[in-house]
């Protein structure tokens, strides 16, 4: 459907009955009565939402770039982590919405981040149950093939 507002004329039209958007953009509309929040992503358990996708090529011949980047990546989730003021305000001056959308955001969101960049088990199998329940695979592949966590900082 395109852009939001796009996907919102669609709503109002009664041509679609709803958007997958992100939570910035649900909190807006619900504060404008133009939607309601039917499922969130944090209601769904044992599921990964954030992940960090590198070529094979960058990584064989950029490791150290990863690595950087994922140092940098790490230390931008514990700053947001000990402050939500500032992060609240940068963020609103990028998205627009205005702070109390921002903040909402900010406690929905921040749980979700990891600290540490590692997998968890049950997700890893959820995903991998889930490429057979599309049809996408005949069997369940092998999760510890499709990732690494060699470039993690230690």
């Amino acid at each position: 459907m395109g852009a939001l507002a796009g996907q919102i004329a669609a709503m109002k039209r009664g041509d679609i009955d709803g958007v997958i958007t992100d939570i910035g953009n649900a909190f807006a509309l619900e504060k404008r009565r133009e939607g309601r929040i039917l499922v969130r992503f944090t209601d769904i358990k044992d599921f990964h939402i954030h992940v960090i996708f590198a070529t094979d090529k960058l990584i064989a011949e950029r490791p150290e770039a990863v690595r950087g980047f994922l140092k940098g990546w790490f230390e931008t989730i514990a700053f947001m982590r000990g402050n939500k003021t500032e992060t609240a305000a940068i963020a609103s001056e990028v998205t627009h919405k205005d702070a109390e959308i921002t903040s909402r955001v900010y406690d929905e969101l921040m749980p979700m981040f990891s600290d540490d960049g590692r997998f968890n088990s049950h997700a890893l199998a959820t995903l991998a149950k889930s490429y057979v329940e599309l049809e996408l695979l005949p069997r369940e592949p092998d999760m510890a093939a499709l990732y690494t966590e060699e470039f993690l900082p230690r």
